[in-house]
């Protein structure tokens, strides 16, 4: 993380830092290098699927509730639930639809 140019503001860091947060399975804190090249230009972007430790099982609805936290229940925007999974607000729309997941509970002061 050192050696990166961090082209981007104190957001830039914070996102990337939120990322490893909510999709690591381990305890230890990892940041993918797919996520510090060229992060903003991207204009399609896949979403990185954790690997489950024996131990903690992570399912979908888990990691999107995960991340729905984090973003205070905000799906679309630079700090909302999608741009931390890394893929479009509509697909991250149908994925909550389908999953029967109540973004209401993840908003909070």
């Amino acid at each position: 993380m050192q050696a990166y140019n961090w082209p981007g503001n104190i957001r830039e860091l914070q996102n990337v830092i939120e990322r490893s947060v909510i999709l690591s399975s381990a305890d230890v804190f990892a940041v993918d290098d797919v996520w510090l090249s060229n992060e903003s230009s991207q204009v399609t972007q896949r979403v990185a699927t954790p690997v489950p430790s024996a131990g903690e099982p992570r399912t979908e609805r888990e990691i999107i509730e995960a991340a729905l936290a984090a973003s205070r229940g905000r799906v679309s925007g630079p700090s909302g639930a999608a741009a931390k999974l890394q893929i479009p607000p509509s697909t991250l729309e149908h994925k909550i639809r389908a999953l029967k997941i109540r973004k209401s509970q993840f908003k909070f002061g």
